[in-house]
């Protein structure tokens, strides 16, 4: 089918730009439930789930560029499935390309009970009538998006990784502040927790303990 002539319908005016595409690979990396998981990771192992997160941001990072090589290698449409289809064989591609679209279907079954669950916070009294009128909902208005065309859910997805990606910003810029207009206070748990101050304690200890354990082994001799 040919564009028309005032740009719009099918053809280049139909496809993304390069925010769009950026915007659709973050917000499919970085989810909605990364406020919940964060907050999981804090309650199981404290301020070291911030190291978890780095080790887990180095890990992406290691297979986006993985991705990106593959890319400069063979540049085919397909994914995952054209790679490994090139590398060993139409067989295991197809295992590959199915499970990822396996993976797909089931991950967009999560959307819908996220959205519920995020919405019950505004108002817990909803019955489980209002719960799957919720997930109608929210699926239909996804329908329909893709269904009005490509630049349209495009744009709507721009919208959503924005506002999904503000309070991240919002965050980190917080805790910016907080440092900042707090400095000694920083500093003095930061000398407090050194690992000099912490050695100093221990030696303190050590040595208290062996002076009780002198005065102790005096009086049994004496009572002897």
């Amino acid at each position: 089918m040919r564009p028309r002539g005032d740009g719009k319908g099918t053809g280049a005016s139909a496809k993304l730009n390069t925010f769009d595409v950026t915007s659709l690979v973050v917000g499919s990396i970085i989810g909605a439930d990364v406020y919940v998981a964060t907050a999981i990771g804090a309650r199981l192992v404290g301020p070291s789930s911030l190291l978890v997160w780095v080790l887990a941001g180095a890990m992406a990072m290691v297979i986006a560029l993985s991705f990106s090589y593959c890319v400069m290698i063979l540049p085919k449409v397909g994914g995952p499935y054209a790679y490994v289809k090139a590398v060993a064989g139409p067989f295991p591609g197809f295992i590959v390309g199915w499970g990822l679209l396996l993976a797909e279907w089931f991950s967009l079954a999560v959307f819908p009970v996220a959205f519920t669950q995020y919405f019950l916070a505004l108002d817990p009294g909803i019955d489980d009538l209002g719960k799957a009128l919720l997930k109608a909902v929210f699926i239909a208005i996804i329908l329909v998006t893709n269904l009005i065309g490509v630049k349209a859910a495009g744009r709507v997805n721009d919208v959503l990784t924005v506002a999904k990606l503000s309070p991240l910003l919002l965050i980190v810029l917080g805790g910016f502040a907080f440092v900042a207009l707090q400095p000694g206070r920083s500093q003095g748990t930061s000398s407090r927790s050194s690992p000099a101050t912490s050695l100093r304690s221990a030696a303190r200890w050590s040595s208290s303990s062996g002076r009780m354990r002198d005065s102790s082994s005096r009086r049994c001799r004496r009572m002897r």
